[in-house]
């Protein structure tokens, strides 16, 4: 396999050299593509094949690359930057978006996606890994899965991209195939030298807080529908994360960034961007500055006959997530937001990355059970910790807040379910080193959605959601959990409930 280091100053001479090739070769090879993409589409007719396909076959093309390359055309199946290929059938591209010079964390990953093509069956799936997902540091502690590549970059300048595809491929167990690196400029310049793209976008919102490039805010707002768009307005759509109207979470920013990945593919593929020579000097002007690669631009366009052949409706997409029927839970570790599996067990994410196009792998996460967590103590911010415990330990902490009296001296567990839980009532009150109430929930008369429970000294408790199916009201028996020491992990600064 070639290995062109786009942003590797060894390859800086190279990259302008190509650049300049390239520009002279699309003008007399490229500029000529009417004809050549006529022939093409008489010889996809007569074989039943993709006009892309036909394309890469034409002697031209191919002579042009043996004129730049000195060497053939490579196959499109080719040696795997992390080794042995589990399954040669599935392609795998590990897609990393960085901010680039200029911006804060330069070399922090805002996107992490593991794409993976079934070149047989011709199909895509769109791995979205939050950037604030627990990484194991390799020291017994986690750091931000979005670090990795700055540390790698950091550590050895120029391998940042491939090095975490290898990391990436470790921990997930992986065959990634091969890597791309873009950063923001890269990103935008990379739209406007397609002529823009068209996005649609799926609901309306409004971003308040929207970063300018001189580190002060601005107000971004996107129209549901169907939106034309260039480079800058691209990348603002696809980097908000303080919208409103449920567009205010990284979960919603990745799902937008794999829509305009799918809007970008469909751009750059079609004829009007592959048939105009000053389009793809501008494109490949862009790769050589800012796309950081595996792969060289010859093999890069061989890939042009697999991802004409796959249809929109083909395309999977799945995000990580810490909604109640996804993977992750969020957890405050020494003061640092994570986002971590739920139950602990890593098992799931690392089957979704190994299995993208099995159906019954990527179905709803089995439930968790719910759990209200209330501070039954006068230490602040024990309910949000607890939660957070909760959710690593396999539950999920629907509501936290605080209990009606504050002097609970013992953890007490109310068991909504009428005992169809038991398993996970004996593990809640071994973890809480708690008692079982044997009241039961009282229904309301007047409003039979409204639940309570009587507790300690005379006082009524709330239950905030129907199917809840454990009330905890945390007492001074679970301080341990909690109370900072030198071997535990579980520690927030938070001032929450």
């Amino acid at each position: 396999m070639v290995s062109v280091n786009f942003l590797n100053t060894d390859h800086e001479r190279l990259a302008r050299r190509k650049t300049v090739i390239f520009a002279s070769l699309f003008t007399l090879i490229v500029g000529g593509v009417t004809f050549a993409g006529a022939a093409a589409s008489y010889r996809s007719v007569q074989h039943g094949t993709s006009v892309f396909a036909e394309f890469v076959r034409l002697p031209g093309i191919r002579d042009a690359h043996k004129l730049v390359f000195g060497a053939e055309l490579p196959a499109l199946a080719g040696t795997t930057i992390t080794g042995e290929d589990k399954n040669p059938d599935i392609l795998t591209v590990l897609l990393l978006g960085i901010g680039g010079a200029g911006h804060d964390g330069a070399n922090l990953t805002d996107t992490i996606m593991i794409a993976s093509i079934n070149t047989k069956d011709k199909r895509v799936n769109m791995l979205s890994i939050p950037r604030d997902m627990a990484f194991p540091n390799g020291r017994g502690g986690y750091e931000k899965i979005n670090a990795v590549h700055a540390w790698e970059e950091k550590d050895h300048p120029g391998e940042g991209a491939v090095r975490t595809a290898k990391i990436f491929s470790e921990f997930f167990g992986v065959s990634i195939d091969h890597v791309v690196r873009v950063d923001f400029n890269g990103f935008a310049k990379m739209v406007d030298a397609i002529g823009g793209i068209t996005v649609n976008v799926e609901r309306s919102f409004s971003d308040t807080t929207n970063p300018t490039k001189d580190d002060k805010w601005q107000t971004i707002t996107f129209k549901k529908g169907e939106q034309q768009m260039d480079g800058d307005t691209a990348l603002k759509y696809a980097r908000s994360r303080h919208g409103n109207n449920g567009e205010g979470s990284d979960f919603a920013r990745a799902k937008r960034q794999q829509i305009v990945m799918v809007a970008i593919r469909e751009k750059l593929l079609s004829l009007n961007t592959l048939a105009d020579p000053t389009k793809l000097a501008k494109l490949y002007q862009v790769i050589a500055n800012h796309l950081q690669s595996d792969m060289s631009p010859w093999e890069a366009f061989n890939l042009a006959p697999i991802a004409t052949d796959i249809q929109k409706d083909k395309i999977q997409q799945h995000v990580l997530t810490d909604a109640p029927d996804g993977e992750l839970v969020p957890a405050n570790i020494n003061g640092s937001f994570l986002l971590f599996p739920k139950g602990g067990d890593w098992t799931r994410i690392k089957t979704l990355a190994q299995n993208p196009f099995n159906e019954d792998v990527t179905s709803t996460v089995a439930e968790l059970p719910k759990v209200e967590v209330k501070n039954g103590t006068f230490r602040t911010g024990m309910a949000f910790q607890v939660a957070n415990r909760l959710g690593l330990e396999g539950f999920s902490a629907e509501s936290i807040g605080n209990a009606s009296s504050r002097q609970y001296e013992k953890t007490v567990i109310f068991d909504l379910t009428n005992g169809s839980k038991v398993q996970e009532l004996v593990k809640l009150k071994q973890l809480l080193n708690a008692n079982v109430s044997l009241t039961a929930a009282v229904t309301s008369s007047q409003n039979p959605s409204i639940r309570s429970v009587y507790a300690e000294a005379n006082t009524t408790e709330a239950i905030a959601s129907t199917d809840t199916d454990f009330l905890v009201i945390l007492g001074e028996s679970s301080y341990p959990l909690v109370q900072p020491t030198q071997n535990t992990t579980y520690v927030s600064t938070s001032t929450s409930p």
